[in-house]
């Protein structure tokens, strides 16, 4: 698992042209969910329940888990974000999700293994395409739901696989989330 997590890292960099970050990634693993809920009640108090969950505080990049079965997700998953905003600062909370839910998966299996993809291509085939401009209103992960979190993952997904304009775009927008105050929508830069 720490070498998963350790190539995470050049993946992202790699995929999405965001510098690796210069500080370190904090990573709590907690025995078992009993000890891992006292914890976080007593240090979070008032975040909802999460088997895992990334933590930006003074600066410091934070992930909290627990020994359990889904433990490899949930350490990518929030591994990700710890990455993203490491690397980046502030990242819009679909684009968020959505990058993390694309590099949850092994590797191996982030084209065409990720759970999503056979509900999504069905929607798809129906018509049933999110709308891009939907998600970027999105402010506050109380908004998230799980039709959100596949909508967002599937963006994330056609412009990684997608055209390859799609891919630069996406890697000139988070370049300039590192640069510029408030960047141009993604959504404006695809159309």
């Amino acid at each position: 698992l720490i070498g998963q997590l350790d190539a995470l890292q050049g993946d992202i960099a790699q995929m999405l042209k965001v510098p690796s970050p210069e500080g370190w990634i904090e990573i709590y693993l907690l025995h078992d969910e009993a000890t891992y809920r006292q914890y976080m009640d007593d240090q979070f108090p008032g975040v909802p329940y999460r088997r895992a969950l990334f933590v930006s505080r003074d600066g410091v990049c934070m992930v909290f888990a627990y020994r359990q079965e889904e433990l490899a997700v949930d350490l990518r998953h929030e591994c990700t974000h710890a990455l993203l905003h490491a690397s980046l600062g502030e990242v819009p909370i679909w684009l968020d999700e959505g990058i993390a839910e694309y590099f949850e998966v092994p590797a191996a299996d982030r084209m065409s293994g990720n759970p999503y993809l056979k509900t999504q291509r069905l929607r798809s085939f129906v018509g049933l395409v999110p709308e891009l401009e939907s998600l970027e209103e999105l402010r506050e992960i109380q908004e998230m739901g799980e039709a959100e979190y596949r909508a967002s993952w599937a963006w994330v997904h056609f412009i990684l696989h997608g055209p390859p304009a799609m891919k630069d775009e996406l890697q000139a927008y988070l370049r300039d989330l590192r640069t510029e105050e408030s960047p141009r929508p993604l959504s404006e830069r695809l159309s």
